[in-house]
């Protein structure tokens, strides 16, 4: 008895030490075979934080815990995190370790996320396997009856999942949070059933652009029958609960090789209409609280085909919906009357022509507002055929009796819709508008909406739209927005066409407000007030901005008036111009504003295509107030710092290319273009490189100047303002300037001065004197400094730290050398210093006299294009009033139909004529200021010749 105790208790304490032991002693040989196999076999890159094993949780098996485990892309999915989890359970038969089967009893998932993406070329992060680098030629059939490496799995888990799959090729975007997921089975056999249990808190899916599912929630209960010899996949007991909605589902799956085949077919299996209300998006969902719900519903449908890279499966769905009501808590009025037939068949594939959508019914009353819509398509990828009506009438006051509305919400207002359209869309693409029908109009008004959530309030007192086959028209528009009004008319033709094929929209529209506040329509993060700093008011703009993106599929024309716009702290008046939309490229055309005193020209474009949009701009600014444009362009303060410190006007004519960044700014290194400055007198003070230079040659009275007839070329090349050479004076001193600044305000500038000798310091005059002095002992002559000395100047640095450099020793040397020919050259020199002061003021005087020409040809070509427009205006109004005139003299559906085409006709010539009535104008006008710009120059170029 002794000697088995004995053993016993050896054999015990043997146990133990190997249930310690052996999990070491295994550690490093599943690490190594992890990673060995990870780096050999994936593209992708795998990682964890430890490996811990244990015999002690699941004896005699073992226990083997990954930590931290993640699975990143690489190359163009660099840093995406294709499956990352907390932990990774597995438990694994400790005796077939040895053995060539290693049988996996259970595996668990902690925590685990997901992140599928598929580009639009195809290339998907989930195709992380390496290629073979066997040649198949050298491949030699295999003796072995067994594999030499194979796993049994019997059951497994995942908590807590987070998916996500974004595919652009569909393009498809799914997205799954908290998801739970078990399976059980025994995977050993070649057919056995699964048994799975899955819950998840929220999917979304949106195909193409539309939101079909969102914030669903889902529980689901499915045995799969598992074929792993035919790869086959068969639906048995199964039940989901998509929120409310109860679906069964049954068919089967086969996925033999990279193409899935699948017939599935799914239907409710609840007949209320409760269920399908469950389905409206969840921040909805708390509204249906309590809703009672009456009538039957009935939900089906199919997926039927094969789904590849080449194609999609077919799919069928049916929806119907008798006498069904719902009725909010706490509210007077119900939702009644609801019917709805609707059948969408594309057993044949989505991209098949032979696709129909037959919603023979969609009727409700919204406390008695009646909405009834029937639809009918067919063939819509070759020719469209198309047969739809829509009639309702809506008094919105009443809405709040039927459907919850947030404290503070009000909404007014009427809508009357009563549009059909029936048709083959070949009848519109050959102009064969007889053979199609499409009439009716919608109308809104006295509409007027308030909320707690708006900082203003919407008002459309009137919108009328009119159909025909041809176009949609907006006869009127009427609106205010907050403080804004909003008034517009036009047409969009081809509407058919884009609605069902996404073709070309066109449209050509007149828009005109007298007050557009467009502060109001801003958060208060993209606004800031008039009292912030530039600094500031950038960055929050920065900020709050990103990439325009402009519709492909859109070619307006707008015709823009507004007598008054703010925005941000400017205010802008008499904007007109006109606006072109095409090709995801804006036009501006004969753009032109007010502000800050001054007007402002502009033609050019904004091209949305490229990832950094792209700006090319002609701007004709006139008489504009240099320090409000410093203080509200934060750009133009950039490329010219002086502004800051100047008080006066300035006009310019300048072009601007370049791209944009993600927050709209330019990028500096595209920015390129330029133009010319003038202004006719400028105030400078407090600048810092004039002061630097005033206190360099110790004139202290430059530091302050008034300058007159600046004329300035410059460019921006790499980064820079690159300047001409053009003389100012300065105190009374000839000053020639050239140079360039970065947009970083790192500064460049040479500087050439003729400063007067008693202005200059005593220590500079001196030397000079000192000179002269030797020469005259040397030479026996009698000769003294002259009236002025030249100075060159370097100025560089930045604009708040300027560096101010310069040899005077070397310059006033050279002006002592060529003192020997001063009384030869003294009597020419006066003469000509005559010349130039008479020469500079006959310049002077030329300019100016430019500048009035200039002026009274825009003041003439101004009201050559006033009175073009008056007159062309009469002429349109007075050619529509006799169209009117002809159109309501008709008598009978046939006169009248055939008058209304005559009188459409004579609308069509005078706009037609109203457009090259203002486009002749708008050419003498132009030619006029040609004119007069080529005159004014060449009375500048005389005074300069002379």
């Amino acid at each position: 008895m002794k000697k088995f105790l004995r053993f016993f208790g050896i054999s015990v304490v043997l146990i133990v030490v190997a249930m310690l032991v052996l999990p070491f002693l295994f550690k490093g040989k599943i690490q190594s075979a992890i990673r060995d196999a990870a780096n050999e076999n994936l593209t992708a890159v795998l990682d964890f934080s430890d490996v811990s094993l244990s015999l002690f949780t699941n004896f005699p098996n073992l226990t083997v815990r990954i930590h931290d485990l993640s699975l990143t892309g690489t190359e163009v999915f660099d840093g995406v995190k294709l499956i990352e989890a907390d932990e990774v359970r597995a438990t694994i038969d400790l005796s077939s370790l040895f053995g060539e089967t290693i049988e996996l009893r259970e595996i668990f998932i902690d925590q685990m996320g997901v992140d599928v993406r598929v580009l639009a070329d195809g290339q998907a992060n989930y195709d992380i396997m390496k290629p073979s680098t066997e040649d198949p030629s050298t491949e030699v059939e295999s003796t072995d009856e067994s594999s030499p490496f194979a796993m049994k799995l019997r059951t497994y888990a995942i908590n807590n999942a987070t998916i996500r799959y974004d595919d652009a090729t569909f393009p498809m975007r799914l997205e799954i949070d908290e998801l739970n997921h078990s399976g059980n089975g025994d995977f050993t056999l070649d057919l056995f059933t699964l048994s799975t249990q899955t819950t998840l808190t929220r999917l979304d899916v949106v195909y193409d652009g539309v939101r079909y599912i969102r914030q669903a929630k889902a529980d689901l209960k499915a045995d799969l029958e598992i074929d792993n010899v035919a790869s086959r996949y068969t639906f048995k007991d199964n039940v989901l609960l998509l929120n409310q909605l109860p679906l069964r589902a049954d068919g089967w799956v086969l996925m033999p090789n990279d193409a899935i085949d699948m017939d599935i077919q799914f239907s409710s299996t609840g007949g209320d209409l409760i269920h399908l209300l469950s389905m409206v998006p969840a921040e909805f969902a708390s509204d249906l609280e309590g809703v009672s719900a009456s009538g039957s519903m009935d939900f089906n449908g199919f997926v039927r085909g094969t789904y590849d890279d080449t194609q999609m499966p077919g799919f069928a769905l049916n929806l119907n919906v008798d006498n069904g009501r719902f009725n909010y808590p706490d509210l007077p009025e119900s939702v009644e009357k609801i019917d709805i037939k609707m059948r969408i068949d594309a057993s044949e594939g989505v991209d098949s022509d032979a696709m129909t959508i037959d919603i023979d019914k969609f009727y409700m009353e919204l406390a008695k507002n009646p909405v009834n819509l029937t639809f009918h398509l067919k063939n819509p990828y070759t020719d469209p055929l198309i047969d739809c009506e829509l009639l309702a009438k809506v008094n919105f006051a009443s809405l709040k009796d039927v459907v919850p509305m947030e404290d503070g919400d009000e909404l007014t207002g009427s809508l009357n819709a009563d549009l059909r359209a029936k048709g083959r869309m070949s009848a519109i693409d050959e102009e064969r508008y007889d053979d199609f029908h499409a009439d009716g109009n919608l109308i809104l008004l006295d509409t007027q909406f308030k909320s707690d959530s708006l900082a203003y309030a919407m008002a459309i007192r009137s919108a009328y739209f009119t159909f025909n086959p041809q176009f949609a028209e907006l006869t009127n528009f009427d609106a205010q927005l907050g403080r804004s009004d909003l008034k517009a008319s036009g047409k969009i033709t081809n509407y058919m066409a884009y609605a069902l094929r996404d073709s070309l929209l066109t449209g050509n529209f007149n828009v005109s407000s007298t007050l557009l506040d467009l502060n109001e329509f801003m958060t208060e993060d993209e606004s800031t007030s008039e009292t912030e700093e530039n600094d500031t008011a950038a960055a929050s703009d920065s900020s709050s901005m990103s990439k325009i993106v402009l519709p492909g599929n859109i070619d307006f024309t707008l015709v823009a008036r507004f007598d008054q716009m703010l925005y941000d702290n400017l205010d802008i008046s008499n904007t007109r111009g006109t606006i072109v939309l095409r090709d995801q490229v804006a036009r501006l055309i004969d753009l032109n504003l007010d502000l800050i005193g001054g007007s402002i020209g502009m033609n050019g474009t904004y091209d949305s295509r490229p990832d950094e949009p792209l700006v090319a701009m002609d701007f004709a600014m006139r008489n504009i107030d240099i320090q409000q444009a410093a203080e509200k362009f934060v750009t133009l303060e950039k490329m010219a710092p002086i502004a800051k410190s100047c008080t006066g006007r300035f006009s310019t004519t300048m072009r601007l290319d370049c791209a944009l960044d993600a927050t709209m700014m330019p990028i500096e290194s595209t920015i390129s273009g330029g133009g010319n400055l003038q202004t006719a007198q400028v105030n400078v003070e407090k600048f810092e490189p004039l002061n630097k230079l005033a206190n360099e040659l110790g004139i202290e009275r430059l530091a302050k100047q008034s300058i007159k007839d600046v004329n300035v070329t410059y460019r921006f090349v790499n980064g820079r303002v690159e300047v001409d050479p053009f003389t100012i004076a300065l105190e009374g001193i000839s000053t020639t300037i050239d140079g360039s600044m970065s947009f970083s305000q790192e500064l460049d500038y040479n500087v050439k001065m003729t400063v007067p000798t008693n202005l200059l310091p005593a220590n500079l005059s001196g030397a000079a004197s000192s000179l002269l002095s030797d020469l005259n002992q040397r030479f026996g002559s009698n000769l003294s400094v002259g009236s002025k000395i030249p100075v060159t100047l370097k100025v560089t640095g930045t604009v708040t730290e300027p560096k101010v450099s310069g040899n005077y020793g070397d310059q006033i040397k050279e002006q002592a050398q060529d003192v020997k020919e001063q009384v030869k050259e003294a009597v020419k020199e006066a003469v000509e210093e005559k010349i130039d002061e008479a020469r500079e003021e006959a310049i002077a005087k030329a300019r100016q006299e430019a500048q009035k020409m200039r002026e009274e040809a825009q003041k003439q070509a101004d009201k050559l294009m006033a009175d073009a427009k008056k007159a062309a205006d009469s002429a349109k109004a007075a050619a529509y009033q006799e169209a009117q005139k002809v159109e309501d003299s008709a008598k009978n559906p046939l006169e009248k139909a055939a008058k209304k085409l005559a009188a459409d006709k004579v609308r069509q010539e005078a706009d037609k004529a109203h457009a090259k009535s203002l486009e002749a104008a708008r050419k003498q006008a132009d030619k006029l200021i040609a004119e007069a710009d080529a005159k004014a120059q060449s009375t500048i170029d005389k005074a300069e010749k002379e």
